[in-house]
């Protein structure tokens, strides 16, 4: 049987990443950048993830999303502002995790669009879709489910896209930002930031 989507749940394994992102800053640009966080699997120099299970785990989902993008968006990363960061965070994230980008546009972009607010029996409502139309989300531990969607929600509220229950445009965000998405083809980041 083939299947349209294929959705993880992998997200739930640390939503935005960005302390994670920002304890391994100083080897984040480097050419050997994957060779360096595998030996971080093991040493813990940076992260400070006291579980080696945990902090393998984390490793993981950092060299997902660390392939996804090129290799200058990490160079342009380090020079932008915590709050920018956190927002370029989440645009790995909707390039990493389908059922991120999912949740984004079939609940968030809609209901911004008309001015509805985001809490969990939004998303929940989704998931429930999900369930009834994906072999892989309907195969996930209600314990799984209920990770995905509150992670999800804790992650647009540490970048800045939800306040409450109150979807909003990120604030203190310098007139480059965007500029560079627009560079790198990616302008539909812009639309999704409630731009």
């Amino acid at each position: 049987m083939s299947r349209e989507k294929t959705y993880d749940a992998n997200f739930t394994a640390g939503g935005l990443l960005f302390r994670d992102f920002n304890s391994v800053k100083t080897i984040l640009t480097e050419d050997n950048f994957i060779e360096l966080i595998q030996i971080e699997s093991e040493k813990n120099t940076y992260l400070g993830i006291p579980r080696e299970s945990s902090r393998k785990r984390v490793i993981s989902e950092i060299k997902r999303r660390y392939e996804i993008v090129p290799l200058s968006f990490w160079n342009w990363y380090v020079t932008r502002s915590e709050q920018e960061q956190k927002l370029a965070m989440f645009y790995t994230c909707l390039k990493t995790y389908p059922i991120v980008l999912d949740f984004h546009l079939e609940v968030s972009l809609k209901k911004h669009r008309i001015g509805d607010e985001l809490d969990a029996f939004a998303v929940q409502m989704r998931i429930d879709e999900l369930i009834a139309t994906n072999e892989d989300v309907g195969s996930w531990s209600e314990a799984t489910l209920y990770k995905i969607n509150s992670q999800y929600r804790s992650t647009l509220k540490e970048c800045g896209l939800l306040k409450g229950t109150k979807l909003i445009s990120p604030s203190d965000m310098s007139d480059s930002f965007f500029d560079y998405f627009d560079t790198i083809g990616e302008n539909w980041f812009k639309e999704l930031c409630f731009k």
